[in-house]
């Protein structure tokens, strides 16, 4: 019996708690998870996270639950939780603060299938040489010159039809949004190259309804009816946040020299009519060794040519361009990048006390080095204790996220 279930294919999770975007992780929390003949109970770290376990799971995904208990938080149940063979899943659950000696119900939740094992949506197909570019094109910096397009720090999405005024925005950090997409959209346990392939067409999917305008009052919908999937409870994998990481901020080019909006790249499971891009397709052709841009141009090219892939003007944060230091910051860097790169890890650690505390002085010492690395390691980055762009975005985004969540739920000063 032992050697059946050595042999049975497994994958893996780990629960991540915190409050806001991330801003405050809930350490201390007790998550039981259960399904298919397992009940795990676990503690989260003082990072919010339990350990990472090994669960049963046959293909495409098994589905599991999780039970949430935590001091000073509502409870939460948890359904539909997929782990993927092969795959390591990340299940984030933001907590709902409660005060002292309140009764607060328990919340419950559910995930919905996976897009891929449910029937294409009948969807209005969009021909993309048709979309017309807004009335004023790129991004401005205050007082400057356009700059091109930019990647947002957050997305509007509307979780209801277009037209129904009561349905709720959400106010979603960029990158989150791509991840749990893409892991809505996609298996986590496809080929790197299927991987990439699909989270370009995601990104300028995204991209082209935020820099035409497309929506009045938001940015996107939720609904498969209308854009891409998005559930803020999705599980989340490592495989596709590796990707999101490395390419949020490319997309693909708009054929027309003359337009300036990315590609509106057009997908489906299983396309019934040329030049849309086909999933489940794009895995084969991953499988038989096809390179992501040669995905994209087997599905789009015979309509729309040429295609290439491209990278965005920038980032905004604090609706502000803002540049990544010019070069990679390392053991011996200094100057203002390392001393913001260490002001900006100093306040993370307030929050994540993992991250060991820093001199603030401009040099890029052995403990800034420490601390880059345990950041890293908390936020399933390459831990390679330097500053690249993924490392400097992911920190930025964090550092920002704690001040807007201090700014509005907290009183007491920080240093």
């Amino acid at each position: 019996m032992d050697y059946l279930y050595k042999r049975q294919s497994t994958g893996k999770l780990m629960v991540f708690l915190f409050e806001g975007d991330k801003a405050r992780p809930v350490k201390g929390a007790t998550v039981t998870i259960t399904g298919n003949n397992q009940s795990i109970t676990l503690q989260t770290d003082e990072s919010g996270q339990t350990q990472t376990v090994t669960l049963p799971a046959i293909d495409p995904y098994s589905e599991y639950s999780a039970s949430v208990t935590a001091e000073g938080y509502a409870p939460v149940n948890l359904h539909g939780i997929q782990v993927f063979p092969n795959a390591s899943g990340i299940q984030e659950i933001q907590l709902t603060p409660i005060r002292q000696g309140i009764y607060r119900p328990t919340e419950e939740y559910t995930i919905s299938p996976h897009n891929l094992t449910t029937p294409d949506p009948n969807k209005e197909t969009v021909n993309p040489l048709n979309i017309p570019e807004p009335p004023q094109t790129g991004q401005t910096r205050p007082n400057g010159p356009p700059v091109g397009l930019l990647i947002p720090e957050y997305i509007i999405v509307h979780c209801g039809a277009p037209n129904d005024r009561s349905a709720p925005n959400h106010r979603v950090k960029y990158t989150d949004y791509l991840t749990k997409v893409a892991s809505a959209e996609i298996f986590s346990n496809w080929n790197k190259e299927a991987l990439i392939a699909n989270i370009l067409c995601i990104n300028s999917y995204a991209l082209n309804k935020i820099f035409t305008q497309y929506y009045e009052g938001f940015d996107v919908t939720c609904l498969i009816q209308f854009d891409q999937k998005y559930d803020p409870r999705q599980t989340t994998y490592k495989e596709i946040i590796e990707v999101v990481d490395t390419i949020f901020n490319q997309y693909i080019k708009h054929p027309d020299p003359n337009l300036k909006q990315p590609f509106y790249a057009e997908f489906r499971a299983n396309p019934q009519r040329r030049c849309i891009f086909g999933q489940n397709k794009s895995q084969l052709l991953a499988l038989q060794g096809k390179k992501h841009l040669d995905i994209i141009k087997h599905f789009y090219e015979e309509c729309y040519r040429p295609m290439a892939v491209t990278s965005t003007a920038g980032v905004i944060f604090q609706g502000r361009p803002t540049a990544p230091p010019a070069t990679i910051l390392k053991e011996g860097s200094r100057g203002s990048d390392v001393r913001e790169i260490q002001v900006f890890l100093h306040q993370i650690s307030n929050k994540y006390p993992s991250i060991p505390k820093l001199q603030v002085d401009g040099n890029f010492q052995k403990r800034t080095k420490e601390a880059v690395e345990a950041f890293q390691k908390v936020f399933f980055l390459p831990q390679s204790g330097e500053v690249d762009f993924r490392t400097w975005y992911k920190i930025s985004n964090l550092y920002y996220s704690i001040l807007e969540y201090r700014d509005i739920h907290e009183s007491k000063t920080y240093l």
